[in-house]
């Protein structure tokens, strides 16, 4: 029985957990433990729209994919401020080309419905513990503080360590599924290959329901799926980006994730200046709603330095916390261009998070600092653990998902290949050959976040809202600087474009604020009947 140590009980993490035990044979079955630092039944933040890759990931981990989808979140609308009745970009697949029997991913592989990351991990620990098929064990362990790995002194095997040095048992694969807080990541790394600051920190205030808090016009122009507002900097120079998310798996849960970008010097500037430094966050009863600023900044520690919140962690619902918090977003979209529904949108919060974002560099960085002598050893990192991108990649938690289902199929391809014996020899260097498919694959969209990154802080800092273009953010580029032989950035464009036309004759999908809808419907009962 091959024995498989997963550090980590995140979707990726039980995803290839799932699957080995699934598909595994009698004559080859596998013991597998995964370790989980959080506690059970842990809030676990916002989910993400899946791929069809990462969907298929799920659906062969045992998980009915539509049941943890958000139904009509598959929309994003982008307005100015100075005109947010009608947006400039409407990223739906409209009725009109659905009634023609064309279907979105025959065409376009991005924006698909948002998940319920709860959801997911619940069940995905129902289908990896459940006994029905396959064969051999999951144990799914919580509250689990790893902190390295070794080699076992006879070398056939790796020993999972935590923080106290005691021993989490003894493994013949380790996969490290982490996160971007991997601690396992050193045993075939250096610090050299480690995450940087990508500038960025994401402030969330949480609200426990737009319908009941928020300006009827919002909730209305939100619908299911996302939104973003650009407006001017308090200055009148630079832009904010107030953006706005659902993803919750019911329609009645009313969460929200809400984006304001910014850049500052350090990951822990903004808690600095909430006078927060220290604090670890707790989390709050009620299914909640998150508003959400990122802020672009020159290092992870700028934001929360700002805000008092130094090593500040999780969730905090604490009232001195959030109003500082949410007094701070307010003062980001003071300028008058702004209306008072998207200030009065982070006034109703009732707990935050500050998230400074971090990416991992290319994949000849990471293999240039390369642990010595640690080619031969058992342990594979896979999603943020060995590639993280940020969220605006729209790819972190899709290749984390494919990573897991690649990683199941090669080593269930390797146990039926020895026969359900293998060596440490055998099995490291179907890790690294995995391993190097896994950096490979994260580059094309890792140098395009970069390339964002640039335009954004240009966009953050310096433009002006009259220049600001939301298909610039798209490509990565302003219109000035393309050329028109560049034949993608020009199908993207008249893609956009077209698609945005067309929801122009639906009304962008979006139906009337509720008030005004039962106002409507009651100026239409009233009138007299046609003689």
């Amino acid at each position: 029985m091959m024995r498989v140590g997963i550090v980590g009980g995140g979707p990726a993490g039980l995803t290839l957990a799932a699957t080995l035990r699934r598909e595994a044979t009698k004559a080859a079955p596998f013991e597998i433990t995964v370790l989980e630092r959080g506690s059970a039944g842990r809030d676990q933040g916002n989910g993400w729209d899946l791929s069809k890759t990462a969907q298929e990931a799920l659906a062969r981990a045992g998980v009915d994919v539509p049941a943890v989808q958000r139904r009509g979140s598959d929309t994003m609308r982008m307005f100015k401020v100075t005109n947010d009745a009608r947006p400039e970009t409407c990223m739906r697949w409209p009725n009109s080309l659905a009634k023609l029997g064309l279907k979105k991913d025959q065409v376009l592989e991005m924006l698909n419905q948002e998940t319920s990351r709860n959801e997911i991990i619940r069940r995905l620990i129902a289908a990896a513990t459940h006994s029905d098929g396959g064969s051999g064990s999951v144990t799914v362990r919580h509250d689990c503080n790893v902190s390295t790995a070794r080699r076992t002194n006879d070398g056939r095997g790796v020993e999972i360590l935590g923080r106290n040095g005691d021993s989490y048992g003894t493994y013949d694969v380790v996969v490290d599924a982490s996160g971007i807080a991997s601690r396992l990541r050193h045993c075939r790394f250096s610090e050299a290959a480690d995450a940087f600051y990508t500038g960025r920190t994401i402030v969330q205030g949480i609200v426990s329901s737009p319908e009941k808090s928020w300006h009827p016009r919002l909730t209305s122009r939100l619908g299911e799926g996302s939104m973003a507002v650009a407006g001017p900097a308090p200055s009148g120079t630079g832009i904010e980006q107030w953006m706005a998310q659902r993803y919750g798996a019911a329609l009645e849960d009313q969460h929200t994730n809400i984006n304001l970008w910014c850049f500052t010097e350090g990951p822990n500037d903004i808690p600095s200046l909430l006078k927060l430094e220290g604090f670890h966050g707790t989390s709050s009863d009620k299914e909640v709603v998150k508003a959400t600023m990122d802020l672009l900044t020159e290092g992870p520690n700028d934001i929360p330095s700002l805000l008092k919140l130094e090593g500040f962690h999780g969730t905090s619902s604490d009232k001195e916390a959030v109003k500082a918090t949410m007094d701070y977003c307010v003062q980001r979209l003071s300028h008058e261009d702004w209306p008072e529904m998207y200030r009065d949108a982070f006034r109703a919060a009732e707990s935050i998070r500050v998230l400074p974002v971090f990416m991992h560099p290319m994949a000849e960085v990471a293999y240039a600092h390369a642990v010595p002598d640690s080619e031969d050893l058992s342990v594979i990192g896979i999603g943020d653990a060995l590639h993280a991108l940020p969220p605006w990649s729209g790819t972190s938690g899709n290749y984390a998902l494919t990573d897991a289902t690649e990683l199941a199929t090669a080593l269930l391809k390797l146990r039926e290949g020895t026969e359900g014996t293998c060596t440490q020899e055998q099995i490291a260097a179907v890790l690294r050959e995995q391993e190097a498919a896994f950096l490979k694959r994260a580059d094309g969209p890792r140098e395009r976040c970069m390339q964002v990154r640039k335009i954004s802080e240009r966009v953050a800092k310096e433009m002006n809202l009259r220049d600001f273009s939301w298909e610039d953010l798209f490509l990565g580029t302003e219109a000035k600087e393309r050329s028109w032989f560049d034949l993608k950035s020009l199908f993207v464009i008249g893609f956009v474009r077209g698609i945005t036309f067309l929801n122009r004759l639906e009304n962008y999908g979006i139906q009337p604020p509720k008030h005004e809808a039962s106002a409507a419907a009651r100026a239409a009962a009233e009138e007299p009947a046609a003689q």
